[in-house]
């Protein structure tokens, strides 16, 4: 039995790491792309034709939200969140362990906060039928994009508490050196 379920959370997080490794990823690249492009023929139409791209930076500000909170669930995944160490030297190491795990429950404690923020901000501007002032382009589709992402990290922080024990959530053998 405890094979079986040994298994299945294996199966599980093999899952979890094809979303937040491949398609996260290139949802992400093709969101960069797009943002490149938009920004490339702004310039030019702004510098060669006297003509900006119209929207385009309404177009750019969106891309730019997508991009940053779709890479958050594979930041929080790899453990790869920028860390200031000033106490670290002052910590013994026994309780390391243990200092990691109060620096994952207060980033669980955050994240879901923030996740939990954002999808209320979600249902608010569905109500209010929030858009952008020049495209109309509303914001309830990038809000709930930034809700799930921000959902996804939490869930990838609870995983690493309690199936990783304060690893990172996939064992990849990336940069497993630097934490």
């Amino acid at each position: 039995m405890r094979n079986i379920s040994k298994r299945i959370v294996e199966l599980s997080l093999n899952a979890l790491e094809f979303l937040y490794g491949r398609i996260l990823a290139y949802v992400a690249a093709f969101a960069m792309l797009v943002m490149m492009f938009v920004t490339f023929v702004d310039v030019v139409g702004r510098d060669l034709f006297s003509s900006p791209l119209p929207g385009g930076f309404e177009v750019t500000e969106f891309l730019l939200a997508t991009l940053i909170f779709l890479g958050l669930p594979m930041v929080t995944a790899a453990n790869e969140h920028v860390d200031v160490d000033l106490l670290d030297s002052t910590v013994p190491e026994y309780l390391k362990p243990i200092q990691n795990i109060l620096i994952i429950l207060i980033n669980i404690m955050c994240f879901g906060v923030l996740s939990w923020m954002l999808w209320k901000m979600t249902i608010q501007t569905y109500e209010y039928q929030d858009t952008t002032a020049i495209l109309q382009i509303p914001y309830t589709g990038l809000v709930a994009l930034m809700a799930t992402c921000s959902s996804l990290s939490t869930a990838a922080l609870v995983l690493m508490l309690f199936v990783r024990r304060g690893k990172p959530l996939f064992s990849n053998g990336k940069n497993q050196g630097s934490k």
